[in-house]
């Protein structure tokens, strides 16, 4: 699959998780109704708090913390998603993963510097509100580790130094684009 096809999937989902919110804030905020009883409900409910371990544990950390730890975390997806691209000789699994992944990410972003937080509308009783972030967010994470503990006898053949060539290679193709244009 290539990248821009991964990319075109990640902006359809983020643009599904954004229209939903759209909906919800303006129709349907003070709504509350059984998904699945006793287990699933729609709860509209905004976490200003921006992310769900900063609500969970009182960490006080602000926009700018959580501004600048998901631009990392951005940086560091794509650094990954172009190794596991790389030497999983872009199989299917890994695409899909990512595709979530940024999807998610994406979304998180835009939560964080539009929303002022995040819009979660689906309670699980009696753990937490969640929201299609937190789900794509899970189904990286559930593909992402299928796909590695598949290919665990692969990944211990795979040397450090093999790595940080690929990302000395990587980062030199990146300053040749930068300084041809």
């Amino acid at each position: 699959m290539k990248t821009r096809t991964v990319l075109l999937w990640a902006i359809a989902l983020f643009v599904i998780d954004q229209v939903v919110k759209i909906i919800i804030n303006l129709y349907f905020i003070d709504v509350r109704f059984d998904i699945i009883p006793p287990l699933f409900y729609f709860k509209p409910k905004f976490n200003h708090n921006y992310s769900y371990v900063n609500e969970l544990f009182s960490f006080g950390m602000g926009f700018w913390t959580h501004l600048i730890l998901r631009c990392f975390v951005a940086i560091l997806l794509v650094i990954i998603y172009d190794l596991f691209k790389t030497i999983s000789n872009n199989a299917k699994i890994i695409n899909i993963a990512f595709i979530f992944a940024f999807a998610s990410l994406s979304c998180s972003l835009v939560d964080t510097i539009f929303w002022g937080g995040s819009l979660d509308f689906i309670y699980l009783k009696p753990l937490f509100i969640f929201d299609l972030k937190d789900l794509y967010s899970n189904v990286f994470i559930i593909l992402f580790l299928c796909y590695f503990f598949k290919n665990r006898k692969y990944f211990k053949t795979i040397k450090n130094k093999d790595i940080i060539l690929h990302y000395k290679n990587w980062f030199s193709s990146i300053q040749n684009q930068i300084i041809s244009r």
